[in-house]
């Protein structure tokens, strides 16, 4: 059963041909949100968070790319209270500390579960064929899974497809803005290799999207690579092993560890992340530290885990990434109001992907006039 639930992100999430629809699909969401915010704002300066543009720019697109034509509103709220507290479910505490202390958040993530068996046939119009399969195999299989199941397990899906993003996309955003290099490259990358459409009007756009593919993304290697550079920075999963037989580990200043047999072992990837002896200068921002590099061979580069728990939706969440980068770049421009904040994460989301700022920070945005 397991392994047949993994084969479907094999299927759908790490080839390009089973993303590229997702790919394309999430840019004519991006577009249409960005275009209803222009519309709004015309061509005014807007002040809000960074964190809270890069939630509204990614909740929706994503949200409607996977699961289909679900009302995104109608969950941000639950969403949001359910993100800001996984800690708490993660921690497995006892289930009366839940009862007791979280009513709100176990209601939260009640909300969402029951909306995913709104529809008789638990399917959505237009979700993505990851979805539809994984649902048609769960329905398939009634002695395995329960309505509860599906609920938790949809659930699961959707906190794991926004959750590390959003807070991604913010990192991304507050380190590439603020390099006027890496925004120039960048710039003169998208420029190339991906075709402008208006956001003022629909005329022959839709062909122009399509030219969005994963390709054309790849053929953006510095903005890969400042991609890959956040990540570097920002992103610190947490990875729980267990010994199966002694061992002896070598650490780098001539130590022996010794792991006894059902130990267990938490491998933290930041610890390599900001190595020296494995990235120079590990501490700044280098947007074109990668360039060229595949970093799937990377020793030490491990933003998405390793190994069994590697994150499957990997190559879907950094298309969303650098395409959020690629079409802010080019129809947006942005002001930090305040460039001496140096913002830092939360301490109890840290092991868990990439965590949210403990602070958001105030910027004024606007469209430009293309």
């Amino acid at each position: 059963m397991n392994i047949q639930l993994h084969r479907y992100y094999v299927q759908y999430f790490q080839n390009e041909n089973g993303l590229r629809s997702m790919v394309i699909k999430f840019v004519k969401h991006l577009k249409d949100v960005m275009q209803h915010d222009k519309k709004t704002l015309k061509f005014k300066w807007m002040k809000c968070g960074l964190l809270q543009l890069s939630h509204r720019i990614l909740f929706e697109p994503s949200s409607l790319t996977i699961f289909g034509k679900i009302n995104p509103s109608l969950l941000e709220k639950d969403f949001c209270l359910f993100d800001d507290n996984i800690h708490v479910f993660l921690a497995l505490l006892p289930d009366w500390i839940y009862r007791y202390f979280f009513r709100n958040i176990l209601k939260a993530r009640s909300r969402l579960n029951n909306s995913w068996l709104k529809d008789i046939n638990w399917h959505r119009i237009d979700e993505c064929e990851f979805i539809q399969t994984r649902t048609d195999f769960i329905i398939d299989h009634p002695e395995w899974f329960s309505e509860q199941d599906f609920a938790g397990a949809q659930t699961s899906l959707f906190w794991a497809s926004l959750g590390n993003t959003i807070p991604a996309v913010f990192w991304c955003f507050f380190y590439i803005l603020q390099d006027s290099k890496a925004m120039k490259t960048i710039q003169e990358e998208i420029d190339i290799h991906l075709p402008q459409f208006s956001l003022d009007n629909d005329d022959e756009n839709y062909d122009l999207i399509e030219q969005w593919t994963p390709e054309r993304l790849n053929r953006c290697i510095y903005l890969d690579s400042a991609v890959n550079e956040v990540l570097r920075l920002t992103s610190a999963p947490m990875m729980l092993r267990k010994c199966c037989q002694k061992t002896e580990v070598n650490l780098h200043d001539e130590r022996i560890l010794n792991v006894q047999p059902n130990e267990a072992v938490a491998l933290y990837p930041a610890a390599s992340h900001y190595d020296e002896n494995q990235f120079s200068k590990s501490t700044i921002f280098i947007f074109d530290r990668f360039v060229h590099q595949n970093v799937e061979t990377i020793n030490g580069f491990m933003p998405f885990g390793t190994g069994k728990s590697k994150c499957p939706g990997r190559f879907f969440a950094k298309y969303e990434m650098k395409i959020c980068i690629a079409m802010f770049i080019r129809y947006v421009e942005c002001k930090f109001l305040d460039t001496k904040i140096a913002p830092t994460q939360k301490a109890h989301r840290v092991g868990v992907g990439v965590a949210p700022p403990t602070q958001d920070l105030p910027i004024i945005y606007r469209y430009k006039n293309t």
